[in-house]
């Protein structure tokens, strides 16, 4: 068992190594680290969110916002963090959704992410930001 999680930390490491500066990636790669999303590895779970945050790929993004689902905290965390860096407002719906489905620390993470995303702070407050979303939305998505 210690093997499989040093081979899957391993393989991590090498799509690390591939992805960290590339804008787009080959597509069966890309489907890899989309798949490893799912893996039974926690950490080739994590350096996959990791990795896909790097990407400049839709499908990438796309995975992202789903792993805002994922039964794994780390893995909601995480993709909500890769999510911020990200900055593409395509993610502020599922973000603020998430505020009411999570506990505190994964909606902490959303909260953040929502920031980073829109420049404005209203912490965890699922309403404020819904209402915020609401105001501003068009302006935000013509702008981006």
């Amino acid at each position: 068992m210690r093997k499989r999680n040093v081979l899957g930390f391993l393989l991590c490491m090498l799509f690390l190594l591939i992805f960290s500066s590339v804008d787009n990636a080959q597509s069966d790669q890309v489907d890899n680290l989309i798949e490893n999303l799912d893996s039974n590895y926690r950490d080739l779970r994590m350096s996959a969110i990791w990795t896909l945050g790097k990407v400049n790929d839709p499908r990438a993004l796309e995975a992202l916002i789903s792993a805002l689902k994922h039964k794994d905290l780390g893995v909601r965390i995480a993709a909500a963090d890769a999510l911020g860096d990200k900055k593409n407002p395509k993610a502020v719906d599922p973000l603020i959704a998430g505020l009411k489905e999570n506990e505190e620390t994964v909606s902490e993470a959303f909260g953040k992410a929502l920031a980073n995303i829109t420049g404005k702070d209203f912490g965890q407050d699922h309403d404020k930001w819904e209402k915020w979303w609401s105001q501003n939305r068009q302006t935000v998505l013509k702008n981006k």
